[in-house]
């Protein structure tokens, strides 16, 4: 991708990072988007399929840009508390639940896996995975545990992340991994 094209791209992920500051997920619409990336609506679909794959690409490039080089819980954490104000705007007020519920799975599921497959590190989660039997199903376990951290927080309304609270329980749950490796 050329200059200009990454230019384009980070035009229109910064334009939609802003709107989810503000605004639910499901509120925004493409129109909206490209009107504050100051591009044409076909211009957005030359770089996105839809707005699913634009938030997507938001979250692996903020998770990879977070903390690349630390464990996948760490770095789990520090997005979790660095982007809440957006996260909470995530979830629906007209769509089903399901289907945003589904997209952060789908996220999720894949980050983890690309991980599992690429990562040569010592992160004691991504070991475990990588020595199961049943990798997928291992994946989904460890995918079910962050979004249900999540969906605590979404549950409780919270505008804020109690960052103590957070920590404590993704140390807890690394621990029990660190105790298989």
């Amino acid at each position: 991708m050329g200059k200009a094209q990454e230019r384009t791209r980070q035009q229109i992920l910064s334009a939609f990072l802003e709107l989810l500051r503000n605004k639910p997920y499901d509120m925004i619409s493409v129109s909206e988007i490209s009107a504050a990336s100051l591009i044409t609506r076909s211009t957005f679909y030359r770089y996105f399929d839809d707005k699913k794959d634009l938030l997507m690409a938001e979250i692996e490039a903020t998770v990879q840009k977070q903390a690349p080089d630390q464990p996948l819980l760490v770095q789990f954490v520090e997005y979790v508390e660095e982007y809440w104000a957006i996260l909470r705007h995530l979830t629906p007020t007209r769509q089903s639940r399901s289907d945003l519920h589904e997209i952060l799975n789908q996220i999720l599921w894949e980050l983890i896996h690309r991980r599992v497959i690429s990562d040569s590190s010592e992160d004691p989660v991504i070991e475990t995975i990588k020595q199961s039997r049943n990798k997928d199903i291992m994946i989904s376990a460890i995918e079910g545990m962050l979004m249900g951290i999540l969906e605590r927080y979404v549950v409780e309304g919270s505008k804020k992340i109690n960052n103590r609270q957070l920590e404590t329980a993704v140390r807890e749950i690394e621990g029990l991994f660190q105790q298989q490796v």
